[in-house]
């Protein structure tokens, strides 16, 4: 009883003072994370480019073609097209875009993205991607606006925060008997040091699945090379024996868009376009994702096609398949759109969860270790 007694202290302290230093990082990325599950509005708010549009059948293949014409017309003459991303993509918004360099990037274009009416394939508007507050909260939320080391750190992040769980739940389990009766537990007289113990011991101990769950895949979003190799993100590596053939093929057509979108269809009946990066001067194929409807993973596609810009008899695919789809399926949990139309309640419902446990958990911190209140 002695040991365990002095294990629990040793715990409890780690607990107080490692949380207590994370506590603010924790509250900065989870109310970025909660504001990022509306960048669709955001966007909208600083450039009109995401109306409310009716809705179109989401089943309906894009015309990549005809809205690759209507970017260029809408963003001027140094355009370069570089790439598609469909409803539900990287920003969360029921709109397509096409995005890519308002210039070569030696004469010092901008990253310039082109949101697109489904119905009528015509252009809505255009707006410079860095330039917005939105895409610099996105930003702040995957890397703290630190690059790489930013990254590294998110994703140190979420383990502590899932251990802090953990070891939570070792805390606040029942030496003796009576677990129902403390799970059920919950008061909010006394003062603040006791109203602040009391929710942080009720919502840690109820809500520590989806924190370990929302902390671990966090973790596995900003560094996924830190996972199982068997685990995927995504088919996004193109073989380099692959990128040698297509780099010295000597076909001397030309394939656009739209014919490298009817390959990558053919390649795969029964799905959609997700997204699709186009041939470039540094970049000689097209790539397409493609996901059927009733994927789980919903935002990655898992079915790629690469089709060389000169030779349409040059295509290459690859599909993740069983564990692999297991790090496309953990992204799209993070991002909730494992839940469809209860997306951004569940993200909102997570983060005030997080916000309640460090604000909670910085008071009890703060009366017991610097007022003296053991309480």
């Amino acid at each position: 009883m002695a040991q365990r007694s002095s294990l629990r202290k040793i715990n409890a302290t780690l607990h107080a003072w490692v949380g207590a230093l994370c506590a603010i990082f924790i509250i900065l990325v989870t109310i970025s994370g909660m504001a990022i599950a509306f960048s669709g509005p955001l966007m909208h708010l600083e450039t009109g480019a995401f109306p409310k549009i009716e809705a179109i059948s989401t089943a309906a293949d894009p015309d990549l073609a005809a809205m690759v014409a209507a970017a260029r017309t809408e963003a001027g003459e140094t355009f370069l097209p570089l790439g598609y991303l469909g409803p539900h993509a990287e920003i969360a918004t029921d709109i397509p875009m096409i995005y890519g360099m308002s210039a070569p990037p030696d004469a010092g274009g901008e990253v310039q993205i082109v949101s697109i009416n489904p119905g009528t394939n015509e252009a809505i508007t255009n707006f410079y991607l860095d330039r917005t507050w939105t895409h610099l909260l996105i930003d702040f939320h995957y890397e703290l606006l630190a690059g790489d080391i930013g990254e590294v750190i998110v994703a140190v992040l979420g383990l502590i925060l899932s251990i802090l769980a953990f070891v939570g739940i070792y805390l606040w389990w029942p030496v003796r008997r009576g677990f129902w009766m403390k799970a059920k537990r919950f008061s909010l007289k006394g003062n603040w040091n006791s109203k602040s113990f009391s929710l942080h011991s009720f919502f840690g101990f109820w809500c520590a699945l989806l924190i370990v769950i929302w902390g671990l895949t966090g973790t596995y979003w900003s560094k996924p090379d830190w996972g199982p190799a068997i685990i995927k993100p995504q088919t996004d590596i193109l073989p380099e024996a692959v990128v040698e053939r297509m780099e010295n093929a000597t076909c001397d057509g030309t394939v656009s868009i739209g014919q490298a979108t009817g390959l990558a269809l053919a390649t795969y009946p029964g799905t959609r376009i997700l997204e699709a990066e186009f041939a470039a001067p540094w970049q000689p194929y097209h790539i397409l994702y493609l996901s059927k409807l009733d994927d789980l993973d919903k935002r990655d596609g898992d079915r790629r096609v690469w089709v060389s810009s000169s030779c349409a008899n040059m295509v290459h695919k690859e599909q993740v398949l069983g564990l692999g789809k297991l790090g496309a399926i953990n992204n799209a949990i993070h991002s909730g759109d494992t839940f469809g139309a209860m997306r951004q309640p569940v993200i909102l419902i997570v983060g005030l969860t997080l916000l309640l446990l460090s604000i909670t958990g910085l008071i009890v911190w703060f009366k017991r270790y610097f007022r003296g209140n053991p309480g």
